[in-house]
């Protein structure tokens, strides 16, 4: 065996074999083995995608249904409590309709605004706001072009969590926008 047994060949009969064979046999020397590799990552990928694409599908339509399920729970939860709280936000209106000692009426009208604040709710509709048919009821007055300010609040509405329990009755008259 010569000297150049254990290198690759250079003379006419082998010309070509290092290069056919190139860097640690991948075709074209080292950007035929970043190709090989690129290839063989891409067959992974494409084998693989359509079952992550699944897994995300079922964990999006998990979490609506979880979202679902959560938005039911509420419901069902404000079922329960909506008649307690429509006692209390009636007992509030009649207090404030009420003829009598100012600072006991200030004193319950506060104790029961704090028990409903407590329980998740908030009182709606004040004088100068822009009406909003999701939030009032327009008793009296009316609006030009859908615009209109509260003039004057009978009954304050409650929302729960940017939900509207009850709306407030009001009257209204059209805004300074709609002159």
């Amino acid at each position: 065996m010569s000297a150049d047994a254990g290198h690759a060949r250079t003379d006419e009969a082998g010309a070509g074999q290092a290069g056919a064979a190139g860097w640690n046999g991948a075709p074209d020397g080292p950007d035929g083995v970043v190709k090989a590799v690129r290839e063989a990552v891409r067959a992974e990928f494409d084998e693989v995608v359509p079952y992550v694409v699944r897994a995300l599908n079922r964990n999006d339509a998990f979490s609506a249904f979880e979202d679902r399920l959560k938005a039911a729970e509420k419901r069902i939860e404000a079922r329960r409590e909506r008649p307690v709280v429509a006692g209390v936000h009636r007992v509030l209106d009649r207090v404030r309709h009420l003829d009598f000692e100012p600072a006991v009426k200030r004193a319950l009208e506060d104790d029961l605004v704090g028990l409903l604040a407590e329980a998740g709710y908030a009182e709606t509709g004040d004088v100068g706001e822009a009406y909003d048919p999701a939030r009032h009821d327009a008793l009296d007055g009316r609006a030009v072009d859908g615009n209109a300010v509260v003039t004057s609040v009978l009954t304050r509405g409650l929302t729960s969590f940017g939900e509207v329990v009850f709306r407030a009755k009001v009257e209204i008259s059209p805004g300074r926008a709609s002159l």
